[in-house]
């Protein structure tokens, strides 16, 4: 058997390394694509993210935005009802229709909402009687069954209209003396009632009803409406 030569052990090294080196190289290869390929991966992956907190951030501010048009729009349009509300109960005073336009409609609305008439008996408007001499106009008449809204408006109210008002309602039996058995209740409405005849009002019991944001509202219910249940049925 012939023995291999140190040139030829020689050779065969070098023919390993080479081919070593080649395995190495192409080894090194494929893991530096693998690492740049997870390297673009990683990069998309961020510019994804980076994409989506994006219109996250885009998504929000309209969002913000869409509210505060809201807003303005929601104000705009309280300013708006505010006016057409203002305008409306001045042409009511200009062309002496309040106690129609106004006052009854709502009368009606309270009877049955806030003062729980089970029903309407009668409904007047600018009803006039006469007692003794004397002949006196009420502007508005709601009857139930246990008791009587007696309504008064007037378009520039004033201390004096409320107690002309309250003394009316003191003497409403003396006209009205088939509704002696019933409670009655006195309203006295306008568009805008002043705070100080609001008080004056509360004073004499007699509930004030003006214009809110939305609707005609009671002024002071929260102030009578406790002790409405023990008042006596004579006057307001």
């Amino acid at each position: 058997m012939p023995y291999a030569t140190i040139e030829d052990r020689v050779d065969r090294l070098e023919a390993l390394f080479g081919q070593f080196m080649t395995e190495m190289a192409l080894l090194n290869k494929r893991a530096e694509e693998r690492h740049k390929a997870a390297e673009e991966r990683h990069k998309a992956a961020e510019e994804r993210h980076k994409a989506a907190e994006e219109r996250q951030k885009d998504a929000e501010e309209r969002h913000k935005a869409a509210e505060e048009r809201m807003t303005r729009f929601e104000a705009e349009v309280r300013s708006w009802r505010k006016d057409i509300n203002k305008q409306w109960g001045d042409l009511a005073n200009k062309l002496g229709t309040i106690i129609e336009d106004i006052l009854a409609p709502n009368l009606r609305r309270l009877a049955r909402d806030h003062f729980q008439f089970p029903s309407i008996d009668d409904f007047m408007i600018r009803r006039s009687r006469r007692h003794g001499q004397t002949e006196t106009e009420f502007d508005t008449l709601v009857v139930g069954p246990e008791a009587v809204i007696l309504g008064e408006a007037k378009s520039t109210p004033s201390v004096e209209y409320a107690e002309a008002f309250a003394d009316k309602g003191r003497r409403f039996f003396d006209y009205f003396p088939e509704y002696k058995d019933r409670r009655l209740i006195c309203v006295f409405g306008s568009w805008a009632i002043p705070d100080p005849v609001v008080e004056r009002l509360t004073a004499r019991g007699i509930y004030a009803l003006r214009m809110g944001q939305e609707t005609m509202e009671l002024a002071n219910a929260a102030a009578l409406d406790k002790p409405r249940t023990t008042r006596q049925k004579k006057g307001c």
